[in-house]
């Protein structure tokens, strides 16, 4: 049997980027109820049915549209 060295790479706090991860799972509580875990539910992001997005327009020819970046 060989021998082998496993090495894992440090995992940083999403809430602290100064902090290593210590497994706290603070970063999984609810925002708006800090009794419930996060289920994902998007009430904190005050998530629409749809998104749009306006489209001045379609460049078909990337060399207009060099051009247009010059200008």
């Amino acid at each position: 049997m060989g021998d082998y060295t496993v090495t894992m790479e440090k995992k940083m706090c999403v809430l602290d980027e100064e902090k290593e991860c210590d497994g706290c799972m603070e970063c999984e509580v609810c925002d708006l109820d800090p009794n419930k875990i996060c289920d994902n539910c998007g009430k904190c992001l005050d998530i629409q049915e749809y998104a749009a997005i306006k489209i001045d327009k379609v460049y078909m020819d990337p060399e207009e549209y060099e051009r247009e970046q010059r200008k």
